[in-house]
């Protein structure tokens, strides 16, 4: 049989040739984009804008990914999605060389936006694409490997296009990460595939663009993200207000502790199911919040880091693995965009709600509530989630 029907056979092992290609082509594709995510306020200060008008620049990436998920899920399950993965991203080599030349606050806004439709595509048909080339047995294992590529990026990423910024100018920097969205296009070209056979038309469908079973799954994982809403936003700011010098350093226990989590935490809710890995992270995740709201040191900070890192990084995996496993890879585009929505909306919505707080209730106050919110309102949804299941379809998660 030909290559290009490798994904319509069932893998048998999970370190195959296909899956350490997408590996490392997401490692390039999320690099590039978290090269440039860091410094768009920047930009679109230095081009005139003002203040509140530059973060929601900043902003309409996800904004405008987060519309267009269900749109994105539906597309990618119905048509080619090495085809889409390829259009999507060439538009956003386009986005990103014609920022390097833009110049007023109105083209700006405009490219922002298309490279936000763009990256709503890419983000979910990789998603779905690449849970066609891990073996059924395994996708708690193998959608935690493809997880920790995204944190490679974001270590790598906004280091990368600050250096290029600081030594070179705004321009360049597009530029670079134009040339490794490139890279990353050039090394897809190579991974076989072939479209999964298309469904029959049929009447309009909810569940062909948002996994109405998964919804109770999406609030979690909107939970778990507010999280890092809270902490990109806050994190800088509360350090200062602590008097805790050099508080990145929880990013580091972050990162490091999520490389030693994810594959292991996705093997065991392969073996036991999601019960098993679900519950101690709501718990772990909220513990970390809770000794970060009364940090006044950096080690305090950095063990908050590292169980942010077990809570978050062994759950929300868990649940994208098992919501795959549920639904079923045909429709694993509708998958990947509610799971999508429910963490655009959590980091979109976050900073907002806590900055409030922080403003009137003080830091300790705000991340004490949000752990209270994620531990009580997670375990609840969960488990009825579980128990409706298990009474409806006969299945314990």
């Amino acid at each position: 049989m030909s290559n290009n029907n490798q994904p319509m056979q069932e893998q048998t092992k999970l370190w195959n040739k296909s899956y350490i290609m997408i590996l490392v082509l997401s490692t390039f594709i999320h690099s590039a984009s978290y090269m440039v995510t860091p410094f768009i306020t920047k930009f679109a200060l230095s081009l005139g804008a003002p203040l509140t008008i530059a973060t929601t620049i900043a902003s309409l990436l996800s904004v405008s990914a987060l519309v267009l998920r269900p749109f994105a899920g539906r597309t990618s399950d119905r048509f080619s999605r090495k085809k889409i993965i390829l259009i999507a991203n060439t538009v956003i080599i386009i986005c990103l060389v014609i920022l390097s030349r833009v110049t007023s606050v109105t083209a700006l806004v405009i490219v922002r936006l298309i490279h936000g439709i763009a990256f709503s595509f890419t983000g979910v048909a990789m998603m779905a694409f690449n849970s066609m080339f891990i073996p059924k047995d395994r996708l708690g294992e193998g959608m935690g490997w493809m997880a920790l590529s995204t944190i490679v990026s974001q270590s790598v990423g906004p280091n990368l296009g600050m250096w290029i910024v600081e030594r070179f100018d705004y321009s360049m920097t597009f530029f670079a990460a134009a040339a490794v969205t490139l890279i990353g296009v050039v090394i897809f070209c190579f991974i076989p595939y072939s479209k999964p056979e298309t469904p029959p038309s049929r009447k309009f469908d909810i569940n062909d663009f948002i996994a109405v079973r998964l919804l109770p799954y999406a609030l979690i994982l909107c939970l778990f993200s507010s999280g890092n809403g809270l902490i990109t936003s806050m994190l800088v700011v509360y350090g200062e207000y602590r008097g805790i010098e050099n508080i990145s350093m929880f990013y580091t226990a972050y990162s490091i502790v999520m490389f030693m989590v994810r594959p292991f935490s996705g093997k065991l809710v392969d073996k036991k199911g999601l019960r098993i890995v679900l519950y101690p992270s709501l718990v772990i995740a909220a513990a970390g919040f809770v000794i970060l709201g009364s940090a006044k040191t950096l080690t305090m900070v950095i063990i908050a880091g590292v169980l942010k890192a077990i809570g978050q990084g062994s759950g929300s995996p868990a649940i994208q693995s098992t919501s795959l496993k549920m639904i079923g890879r045909d429709k694993a585009g509708v998958v990947s965009s509610t799971c999508y929505i429910g963490a655009d909306v959590g980091n979109a919505v976050a900073p907002i709600v806590g900055g409030y707080v922080a403003e009137h209730y003080g830091y300790e106050i705000m991340f004490n509530g949000y752990a209270a919110i994620l531990l009580v309102l997670g375990v609840i949804v969960f488990t009825i989630k579980w128990k409706y299941d298990y009474k409806k379809y006969g299945v314990m998660c």
